[in-house]
């Protein structure tokens, strides 16, 4: 039932309409009042809301199309029909310039009138359907918006800049989800550790603040530890001042803990939006080195190495970098008591190296992922175990190295469709498939990797495949389906098959030897 109102100087027009009205339209339209004047129509609409207004052109005072003006002013869906008895055709152009429906000439006949409504009542659902789905169309950008901030984080991190990879698009993208208006910003880090261990919830305070007291964003919370964040810079020319302006608002709400360690910050110099990677790696430097008073490097000289460490990384020398970490260790087996913030920078330098190679495209997604569980670390340092803590980061910084060093034996794309297979193996994935994600075409990709590799890609596949198999088959109780299905191969029978042909064994056969003790690979 849409609301109608009549607003015309002459009565008996008024009760005319009104009339038709209640005897013709009354199942889909209701008359909620009458005005007499342009004046009188802006306050009644404003009182009683209606949808659909019958408007006079002449009428004393304000006319007819002025109030049509200031009605469509103040917003709101509003169909008009204008009632005039003459018949000019500038006022009708005029009137369809400010969007009225229809033009009805004294007397309205019935047919005509009708034909007026159903214009106005199409108006009026075709709005209503366009409000509905910008509504729509705003909840899911802001549903969105989280996703786009994480992947704004990931890239600015993992690369030197957006043109070295992805889509020229991201940055306009990134830009317009997140409203960022100007064109460089400085990268930084905050670090979490609040003596009741309550990290999440510092970190949501610390990300409050940012949303409501600054224009910076926040990342999200990695290893429940630290988070990255971003300001942007309105004013290119005094970057200081809104960086100063920024800290101050940070240093105001957490004073305290910035003054007990419990929150530690770093940021880079500024930099233009398509290298802010260059940003986030001097924020790292810097927060590797922490505080530069004599006293603090006196106490803790091992964090000098962190920062050659992080330069090291950058430039892509692992080995240079294992040295580095190599008289961390050294260093941190021998400090007593093994103090919680320097098992925090030993996460971190082994994140940013993992963070790189995952940048690079040497890491895949699963692989990336299982090296940053370090709980295992975090539990042998709990236990005060400092040589075999020792012992483990050299050897997952050695994945890294070696991860490092056989990517620097193959070209890119190459790289990529290794890369490509660890994250799909389980798939049905083709050489086809692979090409085409890659952006090469397939021809290419197995010429790479028949020179490269001394295989082809199938066989390089398969290899994959059975590596992971063997690695589920040492698993106790394990289902040999399961295992063929977590492998990539939907068939149990050919699994087993190919299986024995590439092992000697086949998959129940291989479990039995490893279960018996025997864990030479066959």
């Amino acid at each position: 039932m849409k609301r109608v109102l009549i607003a015309d100087d002459e009565m008996p027009i008024v009760n005319g309409l009104s009339l038709l009205f209640k005897r013709y339209f009354q199942g889909g339209y209701t008359v909620v009042g009458t005005a007499r004047s342009g004046r009188e129509a802006i306050e009644k609409s404003k009182a009683l809301s209606p949808e659909i207004i019958l408007m006079d052109v002449q009428m004393p005072g304000i006319t007819g199309l002025d109030a049509i003006r200031e009605l469509s002013r103040e917003g709101g869906a509003k169909a008009f029909i204008l009632v005039t008895a003459y018949e000019r055709f500038d006022i009708a152009r005029e009137a369809l310039s400010m969007g009225v429906c229809d033009y009805l000439l004294k007397p309205v006949s019935r047919e005509r009138l009708g034909i007026a409504l159903t214009a106005a009542s199409s108006y009026l659902d075709r709005v209503q359907l366009l409000n509905e789905r910008e509504l729509e169309f705003r909840d899911r950008q802001q549903r969105l918006v989280p996703f786009v901030k994480t992947a704004f984080f990931v890239s600015a991190r993992q690369k030197a800049g957006y043109q070295s990879g992805g889509s020229g698009n991201d940055l306009s993208l990134f830009k317009e989800m997140l409203q960022l208006s100007g064109e460089t910003g400085i990268m930084g880090i905050s670090s979490f550790s609040p003596s009741d261990g309550a990290v999440d919830a510092a970190y949501e305070r610390f990300c409050s603040v940012i949303q409501y007291k600054t224009v910076a964003l926040a990342g999200p919370l990695e290893d429940r530890r630290y988070c990255a964040w971003f300001l942007p810079l309105k004013n290119e020319a005094v970057p200081s001042q809104e960086l100063a302006a920024f800290l101050a608002v940070l240093q105001s709400a957490f004073s305290a803990q910035l003054a007990t360690g419990e929150m530690k910050l770093s940021y880079g110099q500024p930099e233009k939006l398509e290298t802010l990677g260059r940003s986030w790696d001097t924020a790292l430097r810097l927060f590797a080195k922490g505080p530069t008073s004599d006293k603090w490097s006196e106490e803790n000289a091992a964090c000098a190495l962190d920062a050659q460490f992080y330069d090291e990384i950058i430039e892509g020398r692992f080995a240079m970098a294992g040295q580095a970490l190599e008289r961390m260790l050294l260093s941190l087996e021998s400090a007593e008591p093994m103090k919680r913030d320097i098992l925090f920078r030993i996460i971190a330098a082994l994140s940013f190296a993992a963070s790189k190679l995952a940048g690079g495209g040497v890491l895949s997604e699963k692989v990336y992922r299982e090296f940053m569980d370090f709980s295992d670390i975090e539990r042998l340092w709990a236990e005060g175990a400092s040589q075999l803590f020792a012992s483990n980061v050299r050897s997952r910084f050695q994945t890294l190295q070696q991860r490092a060093a056989a990517a620097g034996a193959h070209s890119p794309f190459v790289v990529r469709a290794l890369q490509y297979i660890e994250n799909h193996y389980q798939e049905p994935i083709t050489l086809e498939s692979v090409a085409e994600a890659i952006g090469v075409s397939s021809g290419h990709l197995t010429r790479l990797m028949s020179d490269e590799l001394k295989r082809g890609f199938a066989r390089t596949l398969i290899e994959y495949r059975m590596q992971k198999a063997k690695e589920l088959l040492k698993r106790p109780n394990v289902s040999i389906r399961e295992v063929s299905r977590l492998c990539g191969y939907p068939d149990a029978n050919y699994f087993a098959r190919l299986f024995r042909r590439l092992t000697g064994h086949t998959p129940r056969e291989y479990a039995a030897r490893v279960a018996k003790g025997d864990n030479s690979d066959a």
